[in-house]
């Protein structure tokens, strides 16, 4: 549990402790940006090859117009870029010993925060889609759930499957603790 010391959040009671933190796949930012960097070797190239087709617009009185309109989409792409890695580096997925925290980021300004007890889990399904994934061994981790929130989704993450082991075995002992402390509680009553 030591790698996990630098995660704490102040609803972390005493005896519950981070078994696993996660967040999505790199090969899902990679997959992201490399929209980005295709857009921008295709600005790259354009300038190249723009003064030789439109050099009147490159001279003169249009010089300001076309270096505002070039830095403008060069801001716009950082932009972008910033928010993908934003959403990427703030969606979050905590296993405690105790439950499982979703916590994701939509878009700038807005967070999601969810939590989920094991006793509430009704299924756990795998989903690793594509040749790629299938190499790189990454998927989504479906939770079903009995509660209010219908399904948790651990989207891209590295290795679903022991996500979903780590899910299960944390299960099954909530539910093993859940019946030894029914098992006591009856005891106590009927010693009274």
């Amino acid at each position: 549990m030591d790698g996990f010391s630098k995660y704490h959040f102040k609803d972390l009671n005493g005896t519950e402790s981070i078994v696993k933190v996660l967040h999505r796949n790199w090969f899902y930012l990679l997959t992201q940006f490399f929209l980005v960097f295709l857009i921008g070797g295709i600005f790259i190239a354009g300038l190249s090859w723009a003064p030789a087709f439109f050099p009147e617009m490159f001279k003169g009185q249009y010089k300001p117009v076309v270096a505002f309109m070039e830095n403008f989409f060069v801001l716009a792409l950082w932009i972008y870029s910033f928010l993908i890695w934003v959403d990427y580096y703030f969606d979050i997925w905590i296993i405690t010993t105790e439950r499982i925290i979703n916590i994701e980021q939509k878009g700038m300004f807005t967070r999601s925060v969810s939590e989920l007890r094991f006793a509430k889990i009704q299924d756990i399904t795998t989903e690793v889609v594509g040749f790629l994934p299938t190499v790189i061994n990454y998927g989504d981790v479906r939770v079903q759930t009995a509660g209010e929130e219908s399904e948790f989704v651990f989207r891209t993450v590295s290795d679903p499957y022991h996500v979903k082991n780590i899910i299960m075995e944390l299960q099954k002992k909530a539910e093993a603790k859940k019946t030894e402390n029914f098992g006591e509680m009856l005891k106590e009553k009927l010693e009274e």
